[in-house]
């Protein structure tokens, strides 16, 4: 064992009986991350899956959820969520109670912790949306004319959350105006609703701030909103678009499938990981030229697609009443109708809920008038707060004798897309390096404590501080460099 420290001659002796030394950090958790909103259902509760990796030896995994000062949930514990886990990976849940918590896990051997425990902050349980219709509820023109943040406890703005999406953001144009690719889109690690931050897949904070505001508050759970709207589109379009019918519009690129792909995007890449209580839709005002049945029977559609997509059957839609433009909005609800004297689109709106399963009433839109409106169309300041008040309305207190929150059946997560790729077992060095560089293995890895490393021989291979390994088997040379 020529150029051997004595560190390394006792490292290599102990390797050789399948110990390795210890390192502060024995896991680094994948999912969830800060800020991850996870559906609750409706006895409100949800399970939080946990995953990532551990670096040495343990033959259990424990958890535990601490309650965060202002802000609701129940502590729960340390519990056991993994026995013997296997090849470096680490795959556990735990039942929890709406609210929002820090995640400590840890490692254990023999009854004693191993390591240090690793800490995940801000891990919600609560209400998630996905907001879909035209410019308003997009956004409207610029951040000067968002209404602001309104309760003066930080604590409330704090827990609405979203996934930061703009145009500054490096991913924008590709994604918006050359593929629409979900790839593009930022991963599930949300942020707070700022006051310049988007809402994926793509829309400034609008009301929707004050509404997740409002929301915390009467509810005691974070929020998360996602936003596929569009400015300037209908049902018409977004039916079209996710049955893949061609048209032909000045801006909206039926090519991408605009409008609908923002929605399809946030159905396959986010919600299978956070689950979903429903989606809000604003549609109706550039619909007025529609005859109402027909828009009736294309909101169905549109809503069907969305479900046969997720897998869902009873995934829940708000529709808000929404025709206004100027004063109320009229047209023929039947194409044969004589006149165009009938409230078209709000009839086939309160026909949706009325008739179709788990459609249930959204804001009423149609109350903001001019005084709420800044250009007789977009909500000013006053419209956006009255928007918001509607919608809390819709979501929280019971209409006809029925509470949305206890009739919907929320969307429950699923199991992490991220999937942990076990720690690598019989790893060659293909030529000399530094242990720590991946080139210098078969596996273009670095070796864990699960690996049977082989030093082929003329091979030298350097390493510096703690590393790890099963067993080594050295035909070549292993030097340890002293800092």
């Amino acid at each position: 064992m020529k150029n051997f420290s004595p560190f390394l001659k006792r490292f290599l002796l102990i390797a050789t009986m399948g110990i390795t030394p210890l390192a502060q950090a024995q896991i680094s958790v994948t999912y969830p991350v800060p800020r991850t909103v996870t559906q609750r259902d409706n006895a409100n509760q949800a399970t939080l899956y946990i995953t990532g990796k551990i670096s040495q030896s343990v033959d259990q995994v424990q958890a535990r959820l601490l309650t965060r000062s202002g802000e609701g949930g129940t502590k729960i514990d340390w519990q056991v969520i993994q026995n013997n886990p296997q090849n470096g990976v680490l795959n556990g849940v735990l039942k929890a109670s709406g609210g929002r918590y820090d995640l400590e896990v840890r490692g254990m051997k023999d009854g004693a912790q191993v390591g240090s425990i690793t800490k995940v902050e801000k891990v919600g349980i609560g209400e998630v949306f996905l907001v879909v219709g035209h410019s308003n509820a997009q956004g409207g023109d610029g951040y000067s004319h968002t209404i602001a943040y309104e309760e003066s406890n930080q604590a409330y703005r704090d827990q609405v959350n979203t996934i930061d999406f703009r145009e500054t953001s490096s991913n924008w144009n590709a994604y918006w105006y050359q593929t629409a690719s979900a790839d593009l889109l930022p991963p599930l690690a949300p942020s707070q609703l700022c006051e310049q931050c988007g809402m994926a897949p793509g829309a400034p904070r609008w009301f929707w701030g004050r509404l997740g505001e409002m929301l915390v508050q009467r509810l005691n759970v974070p929020v998360l909103f996602y936003n596929a709207a569009i400015g300037g589109t209908n049902i018409e379009l977004t039916y079209k678009a996710a049955y893949d019918i061609p048209f032909e519009h000045g801006f909206i690129n039926y090519n991408l499938r605009h409008p609908y792909i923002n929605i399809r995007n946030t159905l396959k890449k986010y919600v299978p990981q956070s689950g979903i209580r429903a989606i809000l839709s604003g549609h109706g005002v550039n619909d007025r030229g529609s005859v109402g049945k027909t828009f009736e029977e294309q909101y169905i559609k549109l809503i069907q697609k969305t479900r046969d997509e997720l897998g869902e059957s009873r995934l829940a839609w708000l529709v808000a009443q929404d025709c206004w433009l100027g004063g109320k909005c009229y047209g023929k609800y039947n194409p044969g109708d004589a006149d165009n004297s009938s409230e078209h689109i709000t009839r086939a709106q309160l026909n949706l809920v009325a008739t179709v399963s788990d459609v249930y009433a959204g804001a009423d839109l149609n109350t903001i008038e001019s005084d709420g409106r800044m250009d007789n169309l977009h909500f000013n300041q006053n419209g956006q707060k009255r928007a918001a008040e509607g919608w809390v309305g819709a979501i929280t207190e019971p209409r006809n004798n029925k509470s949305f929150l206890t009739a919907s059946k929320p969307v429950l997560a699923k199991a992490p897309f991220q999937v942990v790729t076990p720690d690598p077992v019989n790893v060659t060095s293909l030529k000399s390096g530094a242990w720590s560089d991946p080139s210098t293995w078969n596996c273009n890895c670095v070796p864990a404590y699960t690996s049977e490393v082989t030093i082929q021989k003329d091979h030298r291979v350097s390493v510096s501080g703690v590393f790890y390994a099963k067993t080594i088997k050295n035909q070549g040379e292993l030097v340890h460099l002293v800092n």
